[in-house]
Formats: C-alpha cells, sequence, structure tokens
C-alpha cells in the first residue's frame, strides 16, 4: 500500500561502493531544490567502502539511509524506497551525477504543466580533464556544462545490431553510436524522445502506481531504464529531453569495481530478460548461442581466476 502523497518530488539514489562520488551528488540535490519539497532516499547495496557509514554521519538529518546486507541490484533497491516514497514525482539520481545547472523545481513546474509528459531527463555532461574533475568534486559550477561533451538520449534497443557485441567484434559504445544514437540531436531543444540515459530518470508517480512498481524486478541491472520508458511509452505518456537542468554523469564509476567478466555476465542476462519481454522469442535463438560465445572468447583477457569467480558470484 502507498503512503498519502505529501512531497513534490522523492529522490531515490542507490549506491554502491560510491562514497568518492555521493557527498557531491547529495550536496547538488540541495542546491538544485530551492522551493520544492523533497525527500532524498540512499539505498546502499552492501558498500564495502564505506559508503553507508559515511552517508550516515555527514547526512542523516537529510537523507533516508537504507542499509542492504547485500547486493539486491539496481531495480529491487530502487523498489525498497519507492515503497515509502511519497512524491508527485519520482527523481532516479545515480549517486555519480551532480546537478550543476537550473533546478529541480523547474522541472516539476514543467511537468505539471504538461500531463502528457510521463518521464523528463535532463542534459547529461561528461567530465574529461582530471583538473575539472577536482574542481566540481562538490557542487560542479554552471560554467562547466556549457562547452564539454554530452551523453545524448539513445533510441529504443533492439537485439539484433547488439550481435558483433556479444561475439566480441564491437564495443557495446561502437554499438550504440552506429545504431542508437541520433547525430542531429539539438542539444538545446525541449524535445520528445524514446529514450533518457538511465542517470537521471523524472518520472510521474501515477504511472509507477500503475506499474506497481519503479523498476521491473526481473532485471538485477542494465536494460531496467529502457524497460521502464516502454512501458510509459505504452502507457500512452510522453519523454521528453529537457535542457533546463544540466548535470554531470560521472558514467558508472561504481561498476569499475566490478570484474568486467562480471559485467558480461550481467547484462547478458538483462538483455536476455529484455529480448522475451519486447521482441520476438526468435531472437533467443542467436542470443543463446552468441553469448557463451562471446563469453568464451573472451577468457584469454579475462584471465580463469576473474572468470570464474563472477560465475560463482551469487550478487
Amino acid at each position: 500500500m502507498y503512503m498519502e502523497q505529501k512531497m513534490d518530488l522523492s529522490i531515490i539514489t542507490i549506491s554502491y561502493n560510491s562514497k568518492e562520488y555521493i557527498d557531491g551528488c547529495i550536496l547538488s540535490v540541495f542546491t538544485s531544490t530551492v522551493s520544492c519539497s523533497y525527500e532524498h532516499f540512499v539505498v546502499d547495496n552492501h558498500s564495502t567502502d564505506g559508503t553507508a557509514e559515511f552517508v550516515e554521519k555527514e547526512y542523516s538529518q537529510y537523507v533516508v539511509l537504507i542499509k542492504n546486507k547485500k547486493n539486491l541490484g539496481f531495480a529491487k533497491a530502487n523498489n525498497q524506497a519507492f515503497k515509502y516514497a511519497t512524491g508527485r514525482y519520482v527523481l532516479f539520481l545515480n549517486p555519480d551525477m551532480r546537478i550543476c545547472y537550473g533546478t529541480l523545481d523547474s522541472l516539476i513546474a514543467w511537468m505539471d504543466a504538461h500531463p502528457e509528459t510521463g518521464i523528463g531527463s535532463c542534459k547529461l555532461v561528461i567530465p574529461y580533464c582530471t583538473h575539472l574533475q577536482t574542481a566540481i568534486s562538490k557542487i560542479p559550477s554552471p560554467e562547466f556544462s556549457t562547452s564539454h561533451p554530452l551523453l545524448r538520449p539513445i533510441r529504443f534497443l533492439t537485439p539484433l545490431p547488439f550481435l558483433p557485441y556479444f561475439l566480441n567484434l564491437k564495443s557495446f559504445g561502437e554499438v550504440l553510436q552506429r545504431h542508437f544514437l541520433n547525430a542531429s540531436f539539438e542539444d538545446e531543444t525541449i524535445q520528445e524522445i524514446e529514450q533518457p540515459r538511465g542517470a537521471f530518470i523524472f518520472v510521474r508517480r501515477e504511472l509507477l502506481n500503475q506499474l506497481g512498481h519503479a523498476f521491473d524486478p526481473r532485471f538485477f541491472i542494465w536494460f531496467e531504464d529502457v524497460d521502464l520508458c516502454r512501458e510509459v511509452k505504452k502507457m500512452g505518456a510522453k519523454i521528453f529531453y529537457l535542457p533546463q537542468v544540466r548535470c554531470i554523469d560521472y558514467r558508472g564509476r561504481s561498476f569499475n569495481t566490478q570484474s568486467n567478466s562480471w559485467k558480461y555476465l550481467r547484462l547478458s542476462r538483462s538483455f536476455i530478460a529484455y529480448t522475451k519481454k519486447w521482441h520476438s522469442p526468435l531472437h533467443l535463438l542467436w542470443l543463446y548461442f552468441a553469448i557463451p560465445i562471446g563469453f568464451l572468447l573472451r577468457v584469454p583477457k579475462w584471465g580463469f581466476r576473474e572468470t570464474w569467480t563472477a560465475l560463482i558470484r551469487k550478487n
């Protein structure tokens, strides 16, 4: 049962070994919530770097901390916090994100004025210089967001273009670049899109209530954001890119602590779940062939010990 809604906005951040970046994330939320009422949940997925202890010590008065005794994955951890969220809107915000320009109040106002919109997303900026990363380690300056490379929205993913990736012929990024990015995308224009990047997803609460969860729990990590966007589109709502808010995205720094073999296995399992749900079962024929072949082709690079450890890991 959902609690009575009181807040304008519920922010949910899932942390896993995110101590280096969670500080700046929480502080940037402070500066971008000028007039709206909000609550910020941090769900820690059993970090080993002291993330949960840091948040508990420094921000216990400002965030609701949920500490898991094991890594439940991204989807289930978000669903944990969603059970307690009371906001009219829910923002899924990665721990390595910094809101650096504009306010979340402006997104709420825009969404209120456009009830046909189910999901909003911001402009994502990529940091690429060490000295600039140091300078914005706490709260990024607005000037930083205007002249750096961007992570643009993408088109809905389809299975077949990923065949070269699974066969170890191309990288995941190369597949996205060639098949799913829009090279002529207008970065400063409010526009309807298919899929925002999962690091910042601003969702109308009633749509999540209809789904009964934040993300489909069948996804441990990866493709749960694509799945949510497809569900929202299926319900007849629109998804918009809103550049009035800009964020610096450190692009999955928590994943740097995971082995490549673990990431390949998790991505593969989620891709199979995504394909089963949204695409023809015929795609599963080549997926069940290509994924093990790709795994074996990568073993010499990964090493036997890393590969075996990934295979026996439970989370």
